[in-house]
């Protein structure tokens, strides 16, 4: 039998920690908070985080400070946050790149991907467009499958392992049996030189990159890894329409705690990071950057990875993407 007094003692300190919540929110923040970004200074999320924190500065009354922490497919940064104290003074801004793709392309993943976080809520979210040089003989998505069934040689460029571009790349070669090179690179940037140069037969790009490129002429594109059209491109076809479902793959990007962070914490932060995103000038901000604002709520984002990790895991294992 368990000691009365060992009793006492636990049932006093779960009141206090419940009592103590209210007033940790209450008190929070009351010193800078850190931000981590798990990509290197100068990239679309590093450029969001920056577009966001001036706003939430005025909001929290507190500094907010960017850390950079690229590599290992976003890993490092989302390591630093698991293992941050759950005090909601180290926060994450990343993409799904670091709950649902790297942890299953990369082998040893030092934390849980779902289990280790606490959603705030998922700020904008963005397809890939499918790209060939505005003289390419393939017109359609179709064409490329045909001509890769014929024993055309025929090549994509991709944004690198665990990528969106990949899965959807891997997605169509699975879908349609057919055999088509993978190339990598390591931006979205480099796949269009790389298209552009007759280096590969198609490349992916983020619509935040190309579609101002398409508009233009100077590239084409066959498709939308989306499941609705583009508004900006409305003739591009999704993947869906051109009969490759399992490659509808899109970017999306949120805002984490570590799961043990408490959850009134976790509801201001929250609460001020709605606020941002309904804020015009940060809306027509990110338009700029080629984001369109879409916030889900915390537990609408979980609910959203779990079972985009299930999906993922599937595509994964059917195309048998693995880091090198």
């Amino acid at each position: 039998m368990i000691p009365l007094k060992q009793v006492l003692t636990a049932l006093s300190m779960t009141v206090l920690a419940i009592a103590g919540g209210p007033a940790m929110a209450a008190d929070y923040p009351s010193r800078p908070i850190k931000v981590v970004v798990p990509y290197a200074a100068g990239g679309t999320i590093d450029a969001m985080a920056r577009v966001l924190i001036p706003k939430l500065q005025a909001i929290l009354g507190q500094p907010l400070v960017v850390d950079n922490r690229p590599g290992a497919g976003t890993m490092i940064g989302a390591d630093a946050v698991a293992r941050a104290e759950p005090d909601g003074y180290t926060v994450f801004m990343g993409s799904n790149a670091a709950f649902t793709i790297s942890p299953q392309v990369m082998g040893k993943v030092p934390y849980d991907p779902i289990r280790s976080f606490a959603a705030v809520g998922t700020l904008a979210s963005f397809p890939n467009l499918i790209l060939v040089k505005p003289d390419s003989p393939y017109k359609t998505l179709g064409d490329v499958v045909q001509a890769a069934k014929k024993g055309e040689n025929i090549s994509y460029a991709s944004f690198g392992v665990g990528s969106t571009a990949q899965l959807s790349g891997e997605a169509i070669k699975v879908s349609a049996g057919v055999n088509i090179t993978e190339i990598p690179y390591k931006s979205g940037a480099q796949c269009v030189q790389a298209v552009l140069a007759g280096e590969v037969s198609y490349g992916f790009d983020t619509a935040i990159g190309a579609v101002s490129r398409v508009k233009q002429g100077q590239l084409r594109a066959l498709a939308v890894t989306s499941a609705t059209r583009l508004p900006d491109l409305p003739n591009v076809p999704t993947v869906v329409e051109a009969g490759y479902p399992s490659a509808e793959v899109i970017a999306w990007v949120g805002v984490f705690l570590p799961a043990a962070s408490p959850a009134p914490i976790k509801h201001k932060l929250a609460t001020a990071m709605q606020r941002v995103m309904d804020d015009p000038e940060v809306k027509a901000q990110f338009a700029k950057l080629g984001v369109e604002v879409k916030f889900v709520d915390g537990e609408d984002t979980m609910r959203m990875m779990r079972q985009e990790y299930v999906r993922f895991g599937k595509l994964v294992e059917a195309a048998k993407i693995r880091a090198n």
